[in-house]
């Protein structure tokens, strides 16, 4: 019995892998350009809600969401998954106690952005310290970074998340 599987590819889904790609390459060049690290740890949280609601299996999204990070940390010198062990982390820690604790709705997701960018730089500077290496400095770019950074995860993420 031969079965006919067709697969639904997406083209708005290849145009933004591309273009994240490029954006990664262009930010490794231009160094004030967001990391995007809270834009997407956003965007996880946003796809396991989804995928708890409605007992579906993470597609294509997730992974391309994993792989945008591995990728981000090789870009910018950050150590290889510690990305994906800080949004473990900022899941199982931080996550529900910020969703059921903080009374202003609307900032979730900037409170989600300062998570991700704390617990990334506490990874980095842990993982720093135990290989002897100079650890990132949170400098004057990462902070522009970052308020960029809060201020699109509140304009895409509000009432979302």
């Amino acid at each position: 019995m031969i079965k006919n599987y067709r697969v639904n590819i997406n083209g708005g889904y290849i145009f933004l892998g591309f273009f994240y790609i490029v954006y990664q390459i262009l930010g490794s060049i231009f160094t004030y350009t967001p990391l995007l690290y809270g834009l997407f740890f956003c965007y996880m949280i946003y796809l396991l809600e989804q995928s708890q609601k409605t007992f579906n299996k993470l597609d294509f999204r997730w992974y391309f969401s994993l792989f945008f990070l591995f990728f981000t940390d090789i870009t910018y010198d950050f150590f290889i998954f510690s990305s994906w062990i800080a949004f473990a982390l900022f899941y199982y820690i931080c996550a529900d106690w910020i969703k059921t604790s903080l009374k202003m709705e609307k900032l979730i997701p900037v409170a989600f952005v300062l998570c991700a960018y704390f617990f990334i730089f506490l990874l980095d500077f842990i993982f720093s310290y135990m290989n002897n290496q100079h650890f990132k400095t949170l400098s004057f770019g990462y902070l522009i970074s970052i308020a960029i950074e809060c201020f699109l995860a509140y304009v895409f993420f509000r009432g979302k998340i």
